[in-house]
């Protein structure tokens, strides 16, 4: 991944859906716009649904890397939530 400033990385190994997504909903409620936050997934359906729930929410994803344990999603924050 381009080096880029990330505020939290969030450890999703070993969750299924939706627990992926939902972990990474509790981080971006913690940052700011602009923040970047990671999250490392083995749920192989996790990419998919995380660029699902990033274009809802306005959301940027930045990359999607495969990694030895799954994948590494690298998300930046619009500064919009929905509740």
């Amino acid at each position: 991944m381009t080096e880029r400033h990330i505020k939290t990385t969030v450890n999703a190994q070993g969750l299924k859906c939706p627990m992926p997504v939902i972990k990474l909903q509790q981080a971006m409620r913690q940052a700011q716009a602009g923040d970047f936050i990671a999250i490392e997934t083995t749920d192989k359906g996790a990419p998919q649904d995380i660029e699902k729930w990033a274009k809802v929410n306005k959301h940027k994803i930045f990359s999607i890397e495969i990694t030895d344990f799954g994948h590494l999603i690298s998300v930046q924050h619009s500064g919009l939530m929905h509740p």
